[in-house]
């Protein structure tokens, strides 16, 4: 089976499912994050091999059936898979649409070697899941006092906008838990033919909240839950180049070759991202 979204294919859905599936965007999203799909467009064609349901992400050595199985396991939504189709396939369909076009659109980026255009697309799921997902779980919870209590003290609690939210409702650990939000993820700059110092320099200059630096190795590590202000503050220091702004913003000097250097960070911001879609479809389904 193959099912077009936004001009992107993706193939490799067969495996005796329901022909529901092509309109449930939560099943095609699982299916993609799992790595278990192909995706296509133009002449671009990608194997999309990594399981982001794990942490940190690995490469899925699982037949798609058994992948998705252990998914729904892993992730207490039980059930089958027929029944996950079934009760997704009218929810929400324009939100998850989005954030999987969204992640198709990273995938061919990626695949195309243009990983400054997929960092893009990163920071737009990044901004599209910020608000819309602490309602979403809000919504999905039978524990309405707590939960509210939750949402009244994020609401109310001194942040900006709808990131700084997002920040404060990951820091409850309710969502996602607060053992795993604290699992440290590694970015190596290592064998980048002579910029290696350059971009672990220029990253370590920017971002201070790294849990370890190896400079030898030209190596950090970020805490998992500290990821989103990593992607906001190299997205800012990158993007902005406003002459006398005193931001101490990255310049193509210091960054020779902006698709080498985010071809190294996007996998801990992708791994993030992913978890958070994924957690966000578990929480609303679980048997």
């Amino acid at each position: 089976m193959t099912i077009e979204i936004s001009g992107t294919s993706i193939e490799g859905l067969s495996g005796g499912i329901s022909q529901n599936a092509a309109r449930s965007y939560q099943y095609l999203l699982i299916r993609l994050l799992l790595g278990t799909v192909k995706v296509s467009r133009g002449g671009t064609r990608s194997k999309q091999i990594m399981d982001y349901s794990s942490l940190p992400a690995t490469v899925q050595t699982m037949k798609p059936a058994d992948a998705v199985r252990d998914f729904l396991m892993s992730y207490s939504i039980g059930g089958s898979v027929n029944r996950l189709i079934k009760v997704t396939r009218v929810d929400n369909r324009e939100f998850y649409k989005e954030i999987l076009s969204e992640f198709l659109n990273f995938q061919i980026q990626t695949a195309r070697g243009s990983n400054t255009g997929a960092f893009v697309f990163l920071y737009r799921i990044l901004e599209r899941i910020s608000y819309s997902v602490p309602l979403l779980y809000a919504s999905t919870q039978s524990d309405f006092r707590d939960t509210f209590k939750d949402l009244r003290s994020i609401l109310n609690a001194d942040i900006k906008g709808e990131l700084g939210m997002f920040k404060k409702f990951l820091d409850k650990g309710r969502f996602i838990e607060s053992i795993k939000l604290c699992v440290a993820q590694n970015i190596s700059f290592a064998n980048l033919g002579g910029h290696d110092a350059d971009y672990y320099k220029l990253t370590c200059d920017r971002f201070k909240r790294f849990v370890s630096k190896d400079p030898n190795a030209h190596e950090l590590e970020i805490k998992f839950l500290d990821i989103p202000d990593f992607l906001i503050t190299i997205r800012n220091r990158f993007f902005h180049s406003l002459t006398g702004d005193e931001k101490n913003n990255i310049t193509t000097i210091e960054m020779p070759d902006s698709d080498e250097y985010f071809g190294r960070i996007n996998p801990v911001i992708s791994s993030f991202l992913a978890i958070v879609a994924l957690q966000s479809i578990a929480s609303k389904y679980r048997t």
